[in-house]
C-alpha cells in the first residue's frame, strides 16, 4: 500500500492544532506519516509539534523560520516519504475515513488527484471522473473543485512540476491551477470528509490588502499561462479571474482609497461581456456580469454587502 504523507503547516495554531492531529490520527486507513510543519510559531505551536512527535512514531515536526504556508508546504513535499500527499490546514478536521476514501477514489479511478466534496451533496450524488485534462475547465468554472490544495489526494510525482509560489500570500490561487495542468485524470467524490473551520481570522476571511493584491495578480498571471499553455480554456481562465474581482471587491471597503480598486473596476468591467455570455459560466457570476456591464461600483455594494452578512453569520455561529 502507498504511504500516504500529510503535510500540515503550523504558524500560531495551538488553539486547534490538537483536534486537528487527533482526527488524523484516528483514520481508519493506517498506511500515513504525519509532518507537522512549524513555521516559527511563538503561541506554543511549536512545543506541540514536538510533544506529538515524541508520543508517536508516525508523526514527525519539522521547524522552518518563519517563511509563510506556501513555504511549509514546499518543505513538507521536500521531507515527504510517501508516493501520494495530503495537505490538511491546522484548523481544520477530517472524517475517520477520509484518507481511506481518497484512496480509494484514486485506485478506482487510476487517478492522479482524488478530491472530496467540503459540503452537503445531494444523496444520489455520483463520483465524477475528468479524464484528458477535462478538470481544468471544472476548476476554473468552480464546478466541484476550488482552488485550495486541502481536501485531495494527489500523485507525489505531480509535485516535481508544482510548487506553492514563496513570498506572496493567496498562494493556492498561484498553484492549484498548475497542479490540475500536470494531472491526466481527477476524481471528485461527493462524501464530505473534510471538514474547514471558518472562523473570522481564517486566511480565506482576510481582507488585507496585500493578500488581496496577491490574489489579483494570481489569478492574472494564471489567465495568461491558460492563454499560453491551454488556449482552449481561456473563456473558464476569463470567468475565474472575474470571480477574483468579485472575491477582492467583497473584502475591499466601500470607502477604500486604494489605488487597486480601480484595477478592479477596470477588469470587471472589461470582463463583464464575456462572462454574460458565457453559457458554462455559473449563474451568480452571470448576474454579476451583467450588473457590471453598467456598474462594478454597484457590483462592489452588493457583494460588500454579502461578506458583512457572512461574517456576522460565522461569528453568532461560534458564540
Amino acid at each position: 500500500m502507498e504511504k500516504i504523507s500529510i503535510i500540515v503547516p503550523v504558524y500560531q495554531a495551538k488553539e486547534y492544532l490538537q483536534s486537528c492531529v487527533d482526527s488524523i490520527l484516528a483514520q481508519s486507513d493506517k498506511g500515513w506519516e504525519l509532518l507537522l510543519i512549524d513555521d516559527a510559531s511563538t503561541d506554543g505551536s511549536a512545543m506541540l509539534c514536538d510533544r506529538l512527535a515524541a508520543m508517536y512514531p508516525q508523526i514527525r515536526a519539522v521547524h522552518c523560520e518563519h517563511g509563510g504556508a506556501a513555504a511549509a508546504r514546499n518543505r513538507g513535499v521536500k521531507e515527504a516519504g510517501g508516493s501520494l500527499i495530503a495537505f490538511i490546514d491546522s484548523d481544520d478536521t477530517v472524517d475517520k475515513d477520509y484518507l481511506e476514501y481518497l484512496r480509494a477514489l484514486l485506485a478506482a479511478n487510476d487517478a492522479q488527484v482524488a478530491v472530496c466534496a467540503h459540503t452537503p451533496q445531494p444523496r444520489d450524488a455520483k463520483a465524477v471522473v475528468y479524464r484528458n485534462g477535462e478538470a481544468l475547465p471544472a476548476l476554473l468554472y468552480q464546478q466541484h473543485f476550488m482552488s485550495v490544495p486541502w481536501g485531495m489526494l494527489s500523485k507525489r510525482q505531480l509535485w516535481d512540476s508544482v510548487s506553492f509560489p514563496e513570498g506572496t500570500e493567496a498562494e493556492d490561487m498561484g498553484t492549484i491551477y498548475r497542479l490540475f495542468m500536470a494531472a491526466d485524470t481527477v476524481v471528485w467524490g461527493p462524501k464530505p470528509a473534510y471538514h474547514y473551520l471558518q472562523h473570522s481570522s481564517s486566511t480565506i476571511y482576510s481582507t488585507s490588502s496585500s493578500r488581496r493584491i496577491a490574489y489579483f495578480r494570481h489569478s492574472r498571471e494564471m489567465v495568461k499561462t491558460i492563454r499560453s499553455l491551454r488556449p482552449e480554456y481561456t473563456k473558464a481562465a476569463v470567468c475565474r479571474h472575474f470571480s477574483t474581482c468579485a472575491q477582492d471587491l467583497s473584502e475591499t471597503p466601500l470607502n477604500s482609497r486604494e489605488g487597486f480598486l480601480r484595477r478592479l473596476y477596470k477588469d470587471m468591467k472589461q470582463l463583464a461581456p464575456r462572462v454574460a455570455n458565457d453559457s458554462s459560466a455559473r449563474t451568480i457570476n452571470r448576474g454579476a456580469a451583467l450588473i457590471a456591464k453598467l456598474s462594478p461600483r454597484l457590483v462592489h455594494v452588493l457583494l460588500r454587502g454579502w461578506y458583512r452578512l457572512k461574517l456576522r453569520r460565522i461569528k453568532d455561529e461560534k458564540h
